[in-house]
């Protein structure tokens, strides 16, 4: 992945380290996070861009770009949550599930949270949960 626009700061790396301390969050963690969240090894190779999303990220806020995913697209998978059975016992959709699902290395989304969504990965999130949910009918039919 070729790395453009400018370098990050020295602030910023000094605030990425601030912030991680604030959480608890270890040396080993922030750059496991870094690297599912950015695909970068190292805080150095960030841009200044990456900084602030890593930043915000550690902060717990969503992402600040205007691609994410859109209300009806949420909605949707949302739905199909509902169907798959992925819901907490209040019956609303299981976030931390779904957070799960789109960090682990077999689907194939290396994201942290599901707030960090843009349109393009929620589209292919959706195909993803259809094909599960017709997988599933299909056992229901034959089982």
């Amino acid at each position: 992945m070729g790395k453009t626009g400018k370098a990050v700061t020295y602030d910023q790396i000094k605030k990425i380290y601030a912030v991680a301390r604030e959480r608890g969050i270890d040396n080993d963690l922030l750059h496991e996070h870094m690297e599912m969240l950015l695909h970068r090894s190292s805080v150095k190779e960030l841009t200044k861009k990456e900084a602030v999303t890593l930043i915000d990220s550690l902060e717990g806020k969503a992402p600040s770009g205007q691609d994410h995913a859109t209300g009806k697209q949420m909605q949707y998978i949302y739905g199909l949550m509902k169907e798959l059975g992925w819901m907490t016992d209040e019956g609303k959709p299981d976030h931390d599930r779904l957070n799960r699902f789109l960090q682990s290395d077999k689907a194939g989304f290396h994201l942290s949270d599901y707030r960090w969504l843009e349109k393009g990965p929620a589209s292919d999130l959706i195909e993803a949960l259809k094909a599960m949910r017709k997988r599933k009918q299909e056992k229901e039919v034959a089982g």
